[in-house]
């Protein structure tokens, strides 16, 4: 790249690709996962601090470009994602950028070498603003897990953080859905953590007991009966006899995916969840919450300490629970919320406005 930025042929092309895709009034934030990880916790987290970047800069909008080299598809923790699979995860997490506020244009470059390189030194050219910076993208800068300290000094000095959206295109289908599935319920979305049941487990010590699943839900059957549960999460990570129940619904099992899922979230008057990349949209949306088994070694990334309630950015009735569920618990946050719906509501001032999403 180095020798190819010597020719004023591509110095010039260069120009008018900046030109063409990128904008001094637009964020032009980079995933490269060869790099940053297959998580939807992580990139939900990610559009989060993007959206704060690009509020603080003056910017309208976002730009996003996925990054894959199909030779080398993903990082060194991510072993299981190959050349073969890679675009199973790839289009599988896609969905999850279409939540980012703000967002004007998805781009998915699936070439690690000279086109990804183009982009990335046209928008230093150019002037654009960008993230992140070029040198942390040559060098792969990153860290693990991905903490709150940039959105907690964000909260800090404007009094709110950008909110995670319904994807991109799904504001209809989700209105339709819920008309018809769950019309005057009240809704819940769950997911109780199941590692364990996945092609690649992973940290199963964290995973719910679902049992004292089962209990809660049952419990609610008899003595809630407007509640309506989904259960979100991959196709691999519920158990069948969940569908047993009358109270419950699986996306998954009616053949719909992780965008019609984060679109059911934005309808729901409630998550109850494990730790997960579902609590991740919880945690960055206007849902009252319950987040079960926070590890404790996160405190300090989040900006907090074990025990804490809630994030700083969070509501009174967006709680964070450091144990393992149990039955009685889980129905006592669920009685407390849904006697007090709608719920409380607080004013927060809109981010810059954005045009209707592109993908590329």
């Amino acid at each position: 790249m180095r020798k190819l930025l010597k020719f004023p042929a591509v110095l010039r092309d260069m120009k008018r690709l900046a030109g063409e895709a990128m904008s001094p009034q637009v964020l032009t934030a980079f995933i490269d996962f060869g790099y940053q990880h297959y998580a939807l916790g992580d990139m939900l987290t990610k559009e989060v601090h993007c959206a704060c970047q690009a509020i603080d800069a003056g910017c309208e909008a976002i730009d996003l470009f996925l990054i894959v080299d199909p030779s080398r598809p993903s990082a060194p923790a991510q072993g299981f994602v190959t050349p073969e699979n890679y675009v199973t995860h790839l289009f599988g997490l896609a969905p999850a950028f279409l939540c980012t506020p703000m967002l004007r244009a998805l781009h998915i470059l699936r070439d690690g070498g000279l086109g990804a390189s183009y982009y990335r030194v046209a928008a230093v050219k150019a002037g654009v603003p960008h993230w992140p910076s070029y040198r942390a993208q040559a060098r792969r800068e990153i860290t693990y897990p991905l903490g709150h300290h940039e959105i907690n000094d964000f909260h800090a000095r404007h009094g709110y953080v950008p909110r995670l959206q319904a994807p991109r295109g799904y504001e209809a289908w989700v209105r339709t859905f819920a008309a018809r599935f769950m019309a005057g319920k009240f809704i819940v979305c769950v997911n109780p953590r199941q590692s364990r049941l996945t092609p690649s487990p992973a940290v199963t010590y964290r995973d719910a007991n679902l049992e004292d699943w089962y209990a809660f839900v049952d419990r609610a059957g008899r003595q809630l009966p407007e509640v309506m549960f989904v259960q979100v999460g991959g196709y691999a990570e519920w158990d069948r006899t969940i569908l047993h129940r009358d109270n419950v619904i699986v996306p998954r099992a009616m053949g719909l995916g992780l965008a019609h899922e984060l679109a059911l979230m934005s309808q729901a008057q409630m998550f109850i969840g494990t730790s997960s990349g579902f609590a991740t949209m919880a945690t960055f949306s206007d849902l009252p919450y319950l987040i079960c088994d926070i590890e404790h070694f996160f405190a300090p990334f989040a900006g907090i300490e074990v025990g804490a309630d809630g994030y700083p950015f969070g509501r009174n009735d967006q709680i964070l629970l450091w144990e393992k569920e149990e039955p009685d618990l889980l129905f006592a946050h669920l009685e407390r919320v849904f006697e007090r719906r709608p719920g409380e509501t607080r004013a927060e001032p809109a981010p810059p406005g954005a045009s209707a999403a592109t993908v590329h």
